[in-house]
């Protein structure tokens, strides 16, 4: 059974011979291929490539971006704290920053002389008890201490956030996300 392969010059007797014989590839294992696929193992794995793959894309395929669709079934409570720790320190540092700011925009148009006058007027000229409770040592303090507290507030609230939600997507499948490779 030697024909000749009038195309190529080549026999079909060996192509015929080899194709009973089981494919390995470099690691040992079985090629899934069998006889059609190539037989060199196409990857370190000992995976065989499918024969789609191995088929030019079309232009259609070459042209849009490719779109998978993923759930987002869980997430790390470790992780979301420090994440959430860190944004916290953020937020707590825009809120001293803001304070200072505010303080001095306040200060810069004179609103702070102006009511110091006006209580001054009201209480027969002495000074209001509480513009001490305005200065700007005690208004950086107050700053400081709500972003102490919103620095707890904000971790916590992030991880227990994060444990109601792996309950939920334990019960529900979580969140279903599509993303392009644009």
């Amino acid at each position: 059974m030697s024909t000749s392969n009038t195309t190529t010059g080549r026999s079909t007797a060996a192509s015929e011979s080899t194709s009973k014989l089981p494919v390995t590839d470099s690691a040992g294992s079985p090629n899934r291929e069998g006889a059609l696929g190539t037989g060199r193992g196409d990857s370190a794995k000992g995976a065989s490539r499918s024969p789609a793959r191995s088929e030019p894309a079309t232009a259609q395929e070459r042209r849009g971006p490719r779109r998978v669709r993923l759930t987002l079934s869980r997430l790390d409570p470790f992780s979301v704290m420090k994440l959430s720790f860190l944004i916290s320190i953020a937020v707590g540092i825009a809120t001293v920053i803001a304070v200072v700011l505010l303080w001095n925009l306040v200060d810069a148009i004179g609103l702070w002389t102006q009511i110091d006058q006006l209580g001054r007027d009201l209480n027969g000229g002495d000074p209001l008890p509480f513009m001490d409770f305005f200065s700007f040592s005690k208004m950086v303090s107050y700053g400081t201490v709500v972003a102490v507290v919103n620095v707890v507030l904000i971790t916590a609230l992030g991880t227990l956030l994060a444990f109601l939600y792996n309950l939920v997507a334990a019960l529900l499948g979580g969140l279903k996300m599509t993303f392009t490779d644009e």
